[in-house]
């Protein structure tokens, strides 16, 4: 009985059914009930002065330990009441249940997808849909559909990823892939009865298409879409709800996510303060400071852009060396360390496999420079299918963490849309110069909210410095 009021308006006429009160339900008891017989099950874990008080030897096992939950990765962190609320609402109608959640980054979109996904199948709803509706939501559409299969226990065939990336609604072409999806759809709701479909870092005009679609077609479906710039229809806007308390970052790192652009300018919700206080402040972020190219003393820097300087690879080398990132080195307590697949290098920059190394847009420099310092790399390709979803689907728990030592391991260099709705320890952020030479920096154009917003504890921000 999760309205606690119903549990209460029935204790009461019970009482005065009896014509008195029970002096044995006092109000600690009377909790216990409530907690003992509320759905969900709440867990409570306490820590007890005996045992051992956790010792971090460096900061980099710090940084470890911010991103994670008794030895899980944090996005094992139970949900706020804000996303049970959301799971437990029932659907406006039986034939169709519609839900758009709208938030910043962090705030457990992608997670209440994969819990409604996993309900849908251990219901036996047979098949769920994850569509892919933009070019940069690749990374978040493998996550989703490979996290809903592996947390149900379920066979390769119960998800299937559909791809409308690309498709321009407002074109007869765009409307007619849809159409033709849609008929697919009706021909499977003829068997199984419904259709259900997962949709993240979703574009609201191809959701809202598709919505409009299965109803004229009178099919009964589940359409769960989520996104942190959304532009709902009017006819849409009452299946809205807002996910606001981050889950995911600290708050050093929400507050440099705050001041993104589209976030002061209202595009992207503001966050809400969550309803518990975080274990801890996080890391504060570190930066590395890259001369441009008109100041006079360059300090060994290159280039105009921090992707095209060797000497802020070997400075952020040195830096991920003083976290500690890929030694064998444990704290006590069982406390591991960072591993060069905790962490992402993202930017503007351009890792396409038909972009050369001496393109102004390629990382190339900035990778030798890490590679100079024994630091593996690993570039992944915004065009190459395979290894987005290799990285997207790449599990980082301890067990899988200590067994993956070694030459598969290396850190991500990658376009910052490219791993949109992923997340690691550690986000090296190389800022650009936009807008000229003269321009104001990326960060709080896109860098805090599509880089700097993957990082679970630590920032390191390579930063333009001008005369």
């Amino acid at each position: 009985m999760a309205d606690q009021t119903r549990l209460e308006a029935w204790w009461r006429a019970s009482l005065e059914r009896n014509e008195g009160e029970d002096h044995a339900m006092d109000t600690a008891t009377y909790t216990q009930l409530v907690a003992r017989f509320s759905i969900p099950l709440t867990t409570v874990e306490l820590f007890l002065s005996r045992q051992p008080r956790l010792q971090l030897w460096t900061q980099g096992h710090l940084v470890h330990a911010v991103g994670m939950e008794h030895g899980r990765p944090m996005s094992c962190i139970a949900l706020f009441p804000q996303q049970f609320q959301v799971l437990e609402e029932p659907p406006d109608d039986d034939d169709v249940d519609v839900r758009i959640l709208w938030g910043p980054t962090g705030t457990s979109k992608s997670v209440v997808l994969i819990i409604k996904g996993h309900f849908l199948l251990r219901k036996g709803c047979g098949t769920v849909f994850v569509l892919q509706t933009s070019d940069d939501g690749a990374a978040a559409a493998y996550l989703v559909g490979h996290q809903v299969r592996e947390t149900a226990g379920q066979g390769a065939g119960s998800v299937q990823l559909v791809n409308m990336a690309g498709v321009r609604v407002r074109s007869e072409e765009g409307k007619n892939k849809v159409q033709a999806w849609v008929e697919e759809l009706f021909q499977h709701a003829q068997t199984h009865g419904r259709v259900h479909i997962l949709a993240d870092e979703a574009e609201c005009d191809v959701i809202a298409e598709i919505y409009r679609a299965l109803t004229k077609r009178h099919i009964r479906f589940t359409l769960w879409a989520a996104g942190v710039m959304l532009d709902v229809p009017a006819d849409m806007e009452r299946y809205v709800r807002y996910l606001t308390q981050p889950l995911r970052n600290p708050p050093a790192v929400v507050r440099e996510v705050e001041q993104a652009d589209d976030m002061k300018k209202g595009t992207v919700p503001a966050y809400t303060r969550p309803p518990v206080s975080a274990p801890c402040d996080g890391p504060p972020v570190l930066t590395v400071d890259h001369y441009d190219e008109y100041r006079g003393d360059r300090q060994g820097h290159e280039g105009l852009f921090t992707w095209r300087c060797a000497r802020c690879g070997e400075l952020v080398a040195d830096m991920l060396r003083d976290l500690r990132v890929g030694c064998d080195d444990n704290a006590p307590h069982g406390q591991g360390g960072l591993t060069y697949s905790d962490v992402f290098v993202l930017g503007a920059m351009n890792c396409d496999t038909d972009i050369t190394d001496d393109h102004l847009t390629s990382p190339a420099p900035f990778i030798r420079g890490l590679e100079s310092r024994g630091v593996p790399t690993r570039k992944v390709a915004h065009n190459d299918t395979a290894a987005v979803r290799q990285l997207a689907e790449m599990t980082s728990g301890p067990t899988q963490r200590a067994a993956g030592r070694g030459r598969d391991e290396a850190v991500t260099v990658a376009n910052q849309g490219t791993v949109w709705g992923l997340e690691r320890h550690v986000v090296v952020y190389l800022d650009s110069v936009y807008d000229g030479v003269f321009g104001d920096g990326d960060a709080n154009r896109t860098g805090r909210l599509r880089s700097m917003s993957r990082s679970t504890a630590q920032v390191i921000w390579v930063k333009v410095v001008r005369t």
